[in-house]
């Protein structure tokens, strides 16, 4: 980079001075306080119950005003705020706030139950309703496959004993304890079973013998696989919604995102969900509220295609494959230092390509492969140039199977922003006022306020922001991705601020952290806790955090979910709630996006 450039760029750069961070952030309506209560208690509320012998009491007293809890004098800031990790006895616990102000006192109660897991010891006991299978599952036919055979049992007991099973007269079989008192056993299906409860038995350490029966009923028929077709409607190309996901039922991380008019095999079904056989070896449990049963007799579905088409559109290059009937899919990324990839897998399908149609110069599609698996699933490789902008796959009306990959925006470093298309999304609102804030405004109030000054932040440096919402409205959260993608957006950022789940220490956790799921997001998420280390390092530092979220699930654009802090550290929340703390977290939200696209310029040079 020459130096003329370097400085130009120092010079435009946001910067976090003390002129702007004295900047009042939103309206003051915006984080009016929910109550005047002598004694607000944000969180727990009064008959709780916990499964720890702690608990986390988090709100405030008047300015000026003492606590007590339960006549332990509690430690209260000059904003009356007060966070305590308050020990419990197992069982019902009653405490006794107690606050006084210019000689007047004011106490409540709260009512907290404490249930912390223990250990089984002594005679010999089952849990009750710890058996599982807790709801019926039948397989229309007997799997071939031995993994798909293999039906998890397993109950929580006395500690340390021998355990085994039965299946009607089959067994018994024995059991594993992996934790203390919990015991596991696979069944593997025959070729018929009668509707039967799992019966297991216990001889704990002292000699006693204790036994007990499932809920649910495993059977095996020789019906025959079905045939069904997703019916549910799925809004959005890319959103993803985890309402509608089919899920591995062995426990791995894979998943199928069915579109409407999609034929799959059924070959079992266990309460609420079916069983699809996608392939040989892979079995899915799907929602039963997406999929519609096909008359008996229906053909098993099949899709064959022999040619692949790539198009180099404006905005996006498509990867087109005509098949006869829809078929479920899955798309996988892949992301590399300078290039990356897109695996399309389809189920029930067989590839017999002959040639491939394509305009892959000066397009973002690098080049495509296919081949042929073993088990029924045709597999698409795309590899592309660099990290996608987004990405997403649907079918068209004549069956055409259409995935997208957004081209990266051509970008100037000297004005990165000018432009470009970002959904800044509030977190929560309306209805869902999302964490509990002891400042007596809950998360909601904060994250519009910071979400309002960010987009600002944005305009100003040319950028086309789009808010999820501007006001204090409920806004469905599928609703905030799909609007994203109605916008062509490059970015969806979704502002919250971070809590504690129970049992933790809230001492032990604070600062910024930033989530993602798809690997095209990564650089985003990087950029802007990086900005968050440079220029507010007193907030501290959650990291960075691979995780399945609603939002940042949608593939269409590079998603990211901001937590700024915790509202359950006292200078995290005293830095979200003050004018000053609320303008520097915008200001530094900011930078990060804009140091994103200005690298992604960069690096095209």
């Amino acid at each position: 980079m020459n130096k003329f450039l370097l400085s130009f760029l120092l010079l435009t750069s946001f910067s976090v001075s003390a002129a702007q961070t004295a900047t009042p952030t939103a309206p003051a309506s915006i984080l009016a306080p929910v109550s005047d209560e002598a004694i607000y208690v944000a969180y727990p509320g009064d008959k709780y119950t916990v499964a720890f012998d702690h608990v986390l009491i988090e709100g405030s007293v008047k300015p000026g005003a003492t606590l007590s809890i339960s006549g332990m004098p509690t430690l209260v800031g000059a904003d009356g705020l007060f966070i305590e990790w308050v020990p419990l006895k197992e069982g019902e616990n009653t405490l006794t706030l107690s606050s006084t102000l210019n000689g007047q006192t004011s106490t409540r109660e709260l009512r907290i139950t404490s249930t912390p897991p223990k250990t089984l010891t002594g005679a010999a006991q089952i849990v009750a309703d710890s058996a599982l299978p807790a709801v019926d599952r039948v397989a229309y036919l007997q799997p071939t496959n031995l993994e798909m055979r293999g039906v998890p049992v397993s109950f929580t007991g006395t500690a340390g004993g021998k355990a085994t099973f039965r299946v009607g007269d089959l067994g018994p079989f024995p059991m594993v304890e992996g934790k203390a008192g919990q015991y596991a056993g696979t069944f593997m299906l025959p070729a018929q079973l009668a509707a039967t409860p799992v019966t297991f038995s216990l001889i704990a350490p002292d000699g006693t013998t204790t036994s007990a029966g499932s809920k649910g009923k495993l059977s095996v028929t020789n019906s025959g696989p079905r045939v069904a077709e997703v019916t549910a409607a799925i809004a959005g190309r890319g959103i993803q919604a985890g309402t509608f996901v089919w899920r591995n039922g062995a426990g791995r991380n894979y998943v199928v995102y069915p579109r409407p008019g999609a034929q799959t095999v059924i070959v079992g079904e266990e309460g609420s969900t079916y069983t699809v056989q996608a392939s040989s070896t892979l079995t899915l449990n799907a929602p039963k509220s997406t999929l519609t049963l096909k008359p008996e007799g229906t053909p098993l579905p099949r899709a064959i295609f022999t040619n692949i088409n790539v198009k180099r559109g404006a905005d996006f290059s498509a990867v087109q494959l005509l098949l006869p009937a829809k078929v479920p899919f899955t798309v996988e990324q892949q992301a590399g230092e300078q290039t990356s990839s897109l695996d399309l897998r389809l189920y029930h399908t067989i590839a017999d390509v002959d040639y491939i149609v394509s305009d892959f110069p000066d397009g973002t599609v690098r080049d495509v492969r296919w081949w042929q698996d073993a088990d029924g699933v045709a597999r698409v490789h795309v590899d592309l140039k660099g990290q996608p902008w987004g990405y997403d796959a649907t079918y068209d009306d004549q069956n055409m199977l259409t995935l997208r990959v957004k081209h990266a925006p051509k970008l100037d470093a000297r004005s990165p922003l000018q432009g470009r298309t970002i959904v800044i999304d509030p977190g929560h609102g309306g209805t869902e006022n999302g964490g509990a804030g002891p400042l007596r405004v809950p998360e909601k109030g904060i994250d519009l306020a910071v979400g309002l000054r960010v987009a600002a932040l944005l305009k100003e440096k040319g950028a086309n922001v789009i808010l999820t919402r501007d006001s204090d409205a409920t806004v469905p959260i599928y609703n905030r991705a799909l609007l994203a993608e109605e916008k062509n957006a490059d970015l969806l950022v979704s502002l919250h601020a971070n809590a504690l789940p129970d049992g933790v220490d809230p001492k032990t956790r604070r600062g910024a952290g930033v989530y993602y799921y798809h690997p095209q997001a990564r650089e985003l998420a990087d950029s802007v806790l990086g900005s968050f280390l440079k220029t507010m390092p007193d907030v501290g530092n959650d990291g960075i955090h691979y995780q399945n979220l609603a939002l940042t699930r949608p593939t269409t654009q590079l998603s990211i979910l901001i937590e700024m802090a915790f509202l359950t550290d006292k200078a995290n929340l005293r830095l979200m709630m003050s004018p000053t703390g609320q303008e520097r977290f915008a200001q530094t939200i900011a930078l990060g996006i804009e140091k994103f696209y200005r690298d992604a310029a960069l690096k095209r040079k």
